[in-house]
Formats: structure tokens, C-alpha cells, sequence
């Protein structure tokens, strides 16, 4: 020991330089992290913005010609990436206070589409053309695979049809979704088939 502190003495400068350049990298990799966050959420929050908008004026227009039957609209992705090529294109809108949406990137074989949603209106994910908010020309998915919607507050998905099961993990853990419903959180993932989506809840 008493030979390593002249040791320790004689480098002290070139140690305290290297402690002062690691917590350097620490800090700038934090900050890139944090910067990275942040535009992520107001991306989010631009298009569920827009989600919103979109959904009061088809309110507005459609109200006094539905004539009592239910109107559905296939959602539009609002950016889709084909092997890295595809760009946003958001207005720079905010979110409503206490109005909860749900982001859900879809991720498939050739491309990644982001959905910006509203859950208090039931989100239906099938093959089907004409059922479905989201449809998915997937030979095992059923026409109508599942359902997310919105109860108390929380989100939640379940599965509503077909043999091909619809599966969620959260980090190391999956369950299969059922009938009854699974509580979906932040981070999620939803499985179906060689689909999956990556859950963000908003807020």
C-alpha cells in the first residue's frame, strides 16, 4: 500500500482527467437521451392532435348523414417508414389536458406504420377490410383478431376472434390475450401473427 501512493500521487492529474472525461461521456449520452425522449413525446402529441382534430370534424360532417348505422373509417398511419425511407410530415399541434390517446407502431415484414388513436372509441384490428380501424392482410390473422378500448381511465386490449393468438409482453414477461382483457401500459407489445405493435400511452 505504501508503495502505491506515490504511485497514486505522482498520476493524480492523469486520473482526475479521466475521471472528468467519463463523467463528460456519462452526461452528454444523458442529455442525448433525454433530448431523444422529448422530441419523441411531442411528435406523439402532434399527431394525437391531429387524431383528435380529424375525428371532431368527421363527427361534425358525418353527424346528420349516418342515417343511425355506424360509420367506420380505416385509420391512416400518419408516417410509415418502408426500410428507413419514410418521413412525419406532423402540424405542430398539443394534445387536450386529460385526454388519454394511444400510439401503436406497427412493425411488419417491409414496413413500420405509426397510429396516434383515440381508445374511448373501440379500436378493432383484423383482416378484414371493412370491420377494422386497422386491418392486416395476414392469412392467419382473423377477421376481427382483437379490440383495444378504454374503461375507467385505462386502456385495455382483448382478443375478439380466430385461431391465431394475440400475445402481449412486457420486457420478459407474455401473456396471451383473452376475452375478458389485458390492462395495456407503456412499452407493451401486442403480437399478432408476424405483426407487433409497440404500445405508448399518452396521456
Amino acid at each position: 500500500m505504501s508503495a502505491l501512493m506515490p504511485l497514486l500521487t505522482r498520476y493524480s492529474k492523469v486520473f482526475l482527467f479521466i475521471a472528468v472525461a467519463f463523467t463528460l461521456v456519462l452526461l452528454i449520452r444523458w442529455v442525448k437521451r433525454l433530448l431523444r425522449r422529448q422530441s419523441k413525446k411531442k411528435e406523439i402529441d402532434r399527431a394525437a392532435s391531429d387524431r383528435l382534430r380529424d375525428e371532431n370534424l368527421n363527427q361534425i360532417i358525418l353527424n346528420n348523414h349516418t342515417g343511425g348505422v355506424e360509420n367506420r373509417e380505416i385509420y391512416k398511419p400518419y408516417d410509415v417508414d418502408y426500410n428507413g425511407e419514410g418521413s412525419g410530415g406532423l402540424d405542430n399541434m398539443n394534445v387536450k389536458a386529460g385526454q388519454t390517446m394511444i400510439q401503436l407502431v406497427e412493425h411488419t415484414r417491409l414496413s413500420t406504420r405509426k397510429y396516434v388513436l383515440n381508445p374511448a372509441k373501440k379500436i378493432r384490428i383484423g383482416s378484414d377490410l371493412q370491420g377494422n380501424e386497422i386491418s392486416l392482410v395476414e392469412k392467419e390473422i382473423a377477421p376481427h383478431q382483437c379490440e383495444i378500448f378504454a374503461a375507467q381511465g385505462q386502456v385495455y386490449i382483448r382478443h375478439t376472434g380466430g385461431s391465431t393468438q394475440t400475445i402481449i409482453r412486457r420486457k420478459r414477461q407474455s401473456a396471451i390475450v383473452d376475452k375478458r382483457g389485458i390492462r395495456l401500459h407503456s412499452g407493451d407489445w401486442i403480437e399478432i401473427g408476424s405483426v407487433s405493435y409497440e404500445i405508448t400511452i399518452i396521456d
